[in-house]
Order: C-alpha cells, then structure tokens, then sequence
C-alpha cells in the first residue's frame, strides 16, 4: 500500500466542483476541497479530508501518532457535500462522495464497530485511545457520514452497488446498539439523586444525539424503521434533561455526568428531528424549555464552552477555548427550533449565535471567511485566534453556514 497523489483529471473535477459551488452555492467550498485528497488500499482508492491545515498556506499536517485522517470528519464533510448535491445538484462533488464513502466502509469492521484514524500508509491505527475498535463517538460519525452518504446516492441509480453495500454496512452497525436500547425503560441513580435513563449507549447523552441525528434521516429515507430506536433514545436525551425551575441553568442538557459542554451537544437539534418523526410533544417541549432558559443564560455569559453542576447547585463555567464544533452545535438547534416555532424571540437568538462566526465574538475577529472557505480553528484561552483551519472547523464552519441559508 502507498499514497498516491491526485491524478491530474481529479484535481480537475474537484477545482470545477469549487468553482461551480462558488457561483451556485452560497457556501464556498474551495478550502475543503483542497484538505481532500486520495490513497490506494487493497486497490481501492479511497478519498479522505486531511485532520490539520496550518496557517498560512493551509497546507495539510499529519497528526502525530493518529494519522492523515480520521472517520470523525469523513462522517461529518459527507454531510456538507450531501447538501451541496441535494440543494444544488453539484454533481461533480459525486466522484468525492464516493471515494470518502468507500473510506468510510474500509474503517468499519464485519462486526459493525469502528475505527477512526488511517496511517500515511494506508494502515488502520488501531491502537490509539480513539481509534480503537468500539461503537461510540467515531461510530456514530460514520453512521452519519453513511447516512448521507445513502440519501446522496439514491438520487443516482448507476451507484446501486454502492448504496447495497452502505445499506448492509448500516444494517449490521445499527444492531450495536440492540444491547443498550434493550435495558429501556430501566433508570439507575443519577448524580444529583434523580433516576436517568440506563439505555443510552455508553451513558453519553451528546452522543446518543449524534447518533439520533443518523436515525431520523433514515427513517425518512424510507427504506429503514428506526422509530422504536428513535423513541427511546429521544425519551433517553430528555431524561438527561436539568429541570430545575428558577435555576439559572434550567433546561440544560448534560452531556456527560454532571457536565454540559458544547462541542457537539445536539441533542436539542436531535430531539427536533424526532419529534418531526414521532409527532410527542414531549420532545418539542423539552427543547422549548432550554431555548426560553438554558439558550438566553449562554448568550448573556458569551456562550461558554463548559459548565459543570454541583449537588448544592453552584456551578462553574468555562469560557474558553471557543471553537466552530461548538458554536454550530449551538446554532443548530436554536436554529431549527426557530424555524418550527416560528418566533421573532429565537430567530433572534440564533442569529446572535451564529454572527460568533461574522466577529461578534470574545476576540472580535471574524471567524468565517466567505471568501476563501476557511474557518479558523478557533480562540484559545488568551482570547488570540488559532488561525489553522483543519477538517474539523473547516466543515462545522460550513454545515453552520448551509443551516443559515438551507434552513435544513
């Protein structure tokens, strides 16, 4: 196995595909299509978007002792480009879709659990901390990432071979988590003496609503029913839910423990997905409680990055770092909540959100750049920009971004 260079006639189609999603889009994808590129493995040429990009050339880094890149953001760039391709029929992206596609069912194992770093050599690290073979965060970023994956390929009929193997690659990774959904409707103490629900993969309520995400797609694909899964892990995120009436964090949705950070804590956006699919109110509500409480205590302390409870009901906030991860998980759901509700109140929320991108931010610098694609990495603790734009930031910047202007 050896790394290849893009041949001359992809470089080509991914330069088109820029330029032609610069005049049709209003997202510029320039800078994330030059993170991509390709590498041989078992004969398979498989497309991958590098981890790091340093400022100023922005040329790709290796990350040392995980990889080229990871199944974390193949998962989540396959979604800026299923909408690219769904919203604006850029079909010169489909050649990528397939090359990340095909990397994505080389990192994920017979038996439905995932790796997440590949090697320079085209090896799979298998013995990082966060690449071990496992069914939790890297996982459901595949699951995401084949998931759109899925619904960009069923617009074309000549990829059916493809979109067989995705579909079986879903099917046998979805069954991981039968062991954990089987424990409902059983709840253990919590840590602030309330019962939470037991059947959430791993107890990760931040995850599970990534994976929520995923599940409500393909059940609107139609070809999979997920809506027992969808219940009960929408009935799990709600049970992680603080309500406490008067206190400042009331409708805070802890994310691990007794910690509600934000980087990818969507499981408000989830639990509007669901509700679209379930129709319980239950899930609607509960989201309209952390907008009316929880979203205006983020928005008057400068959307902090962190907050842990204490069982008296102190609390500690941690301001920063800040990066597009979080910001966009923010976004998303008081986006989406906006829309549905329909009220001046929260589309004035999350535009306040999402201008953390345009420099209404604690370094006052705009973050996205329209431009050129790039987003930079993000403000660290001295309140100075990272100004490298790896994988991660470039595409949350940019799904943030195709939410303002799609309203998906």
């Amino acid at each position: 196995m050896r790394k290849l260079s893009f041949p001359v006639i992809i470089c080509i189609l991914l330069l088109v595909a820029c330029s032609k999603s610069d005049r049709r889009s209003p997202v510029n994808l320039s800078h994330a299509l030059r993170l991509v590129d390709s590498i041989a493995v078992n004969g398979e040429q498989l497309y991958y978007i590098a981890i790091y990009a340093d400022y100023p050339d922005y040329k790709p880094v290796a990350a040392k002792d995980e990889g080229i890149t990871c199944v974390d953001d193949v998962g989540r760039f396959l979604e800026v480009l299923e909408n690219e391709i769904l919203h604006n029929d850029n079909r010169n992206l489909l050649p990528t879709v397939k090359g990340l596609t095909k990397f994505l069912l080389y990192m994920c194992r017979a038996d439905g659990l995932w790796y997440n770093f590949l090697e320079t050599d085209g090896r799979i690290n298998t013995t990082h901390v966060n690449s071990q073979a496992d069914f939790g965060w890297w996982a459901t970023r595949g699951i995401r990432g084949l998931t759109a994956a899925y619904l960009t390929l069923k617009q074309f009929p000549n990829e059916s071979e493809l979109l067989e193997q995705i579909d079986k690659c879903l099917r046998t990774t979805l069954k991981q988590m039968d062991s954990d959904l089987a424990k409902y409707p059983l709840k253990v103490a919590g840590d602030f003496g309330s019962a939470v629900p037991a059947w959430l993969v791993k107890s990760a309520p931040d995850m599970n609503g990534e994976l929520l995400l995923a599940l409500c797609k393909l059940q609107g694909s139609g070809d999979f029913e997920l809506r027992p899964a969808i219940q009960k892990i929408a009935e799990g995120l709600v049970g992680f839910q603080l309500r406490r009436e008067g206190h400042p964090l009331d409708g805070l949705y802890f994310c691990w423990e007794n910690t509600w950070h934000d980087w990818g804590a969507n499981q408000p956006l989830a639990l509007l997905e669901a509700f679209k699919i379930t129709s319980d109110s239950t899930f609607f509500k509960s989201v309209q409680i952390w907008a009316d409480n929880f979203v205006p205590f983020l928005i008057k302390n400068k959307l902090p990055r962190e907050i842990t409870l204490n069982k008296d009901g102190s609390y500690q906030t941690t301001a920063l770092p800040q990066i597009a991860y979080g910001i966009n998980a923010l976004y998303s759901g008081i986006q989406t909540f906006a829309n549905l509700s329909n009220e001046d109140r929260f589309k004035r929320y999350a535009e306040r959100i999402f201008n953390w991108f345009n420099g209404d931010n604690p370094a006052r610098m705009r973050m996205y750049w329209p431009e050129t694609g790039v987003t930079f990495d993000g403000i660290d603790e001295d309140k100075k920009v990272n100004r490298n734009s790896g994988a991660e930031s470039t595409i949350e910047g940019l799904l943030a971004q195709q939410r303002k202007y799609y309203r998906n």
